[in-house]
């Protein structure tokens, strides 16, 4: 078995103002979504919502704000599951709500790092 990352990315939508409601339906989905994969054996990290806000730090040393200012998609969060191969791993984004509002789920392998020294 493999770990692989799922990264939910879409585009921010400065006008959406959802209810308290649709930020609970919308809570309800991803826990059930994530449950199941869970259910499966397959969760290894359910991971974290990622904020808007940011900085990135270029290897020329400049530093500009937002992670995403020089794209238009942002990258809401992460999940770590386990599967056999690449194509298990994209088959459990199969009802991942990201897909529902027009997101996309990038799936890539977390490759191992074997034994690294801790000098």
């Amino acid at each position: 078995m493999k770990d692989f990352m799922m990264l939910f990315r879409s585009e921010p939508n400065p006008n959406f103002e959802p209810t308290p409601d649709e930020i609970e339906a919308e809570i309800k989905l991803w826990m059930d979504w994530i449950g199941g994969i869970g259910a499966q054996g397959k969760l290894k990290n359910a991971g974290e919502a990622l904020g808007f806000e940011g900085k990135t730090v270029h290897a020329d040393g400049s530093i500009t704000d937002g992670p995403f200012t020089e794209t238009k998609e942002i990258v809401g969060g992460f999940t770590i599951v386990t599967a056999k191969d690449l194509e298990e791993a994209v088959a459990l984004t199969k009802g991942c709500p990201a897909l529902d509002n027009g997101g996309k789920v990038e799936v890539r392998e977390v490759m191992p790092t074997g034994d690294i020294p801790n000098d």
